[in-house]
């Protein structure tokens, strides 16, 4: 039990200098959604058919995921711009959040996509704590790049297996 206990205090402790580091840099701000401005025109957002999700390997991890679809939209800037729908179960024995618990990326031809920051409410489910047994959702913005397809994926933050939580495939065109 105290091998267990001093591997979850090393996680923490990378976790939390990992959140320092996230909040030190201007990336920290991405998604968040303040509203828009009253004048403002915003562009509708369009929602997509069901992903095409791949079944996730059986595990005994800690996290559930599903990825539960998209919808296109502008970032600030007026560029192209996808939403993606999540949800996350914390099976594991502390409470914790979606962003400290995985990591979510999106592709186009093989390259990662950058995060969008929209006017599109966003929601805190990413970013909010919660405990074992809760199930939350979330909401991430990415910046696209063509009309190519997206692929997201989603795994343990710290995982030793990396094994795939979730995996969606979703058409822009």
């Amino acid at each position: 039990m105290t091998v267990r206990k001093n591997a979850l205090m090393g996680k923490r402790i990378v976790v939390a200098a990992l959140m320092v580091a996230a909040l030190a840099t201007p990336c920290a701000l991405v998604g968040c959604g303040g509203g828009a401005p009253a004048d403002t025109d915003e562009a509708p957002v369009e929602q997509e058919a069901e992903p095409e999700q791949a079944e996730p390997e059986a595990s005994d991890a800690e996290y559930a995921v599903t990825i539960d679809g998209s919808a296109m939209t502008e970032d600030y800037e007026g560029n192209p711009a996808m939403i993606v729908d999540f949800s996350f179960t914390n099976n594991s024995d502390e409470a914790t959040s979606f962003a400290v618990a995985c990591s979510q990326k999106a592709f186009q031809n093989g390259v990662e996509l950058e995060r969008a920051i929209t006017t599109d409410d966003l929601g805190n489910g990413y970013m909010a704590e919660i405990k074992p047994g809760a199930t939350t959702t979330a909401r991430i913005a990415y910046a696209l790049t063509d009309e190519s397809d997206v692929t997201v994926e989603v795994e343990e933050l710290f995982s030793f297996d990396d094994t795939m939580l979730a995996e969606a495939t979703f058409s822009v065109a």
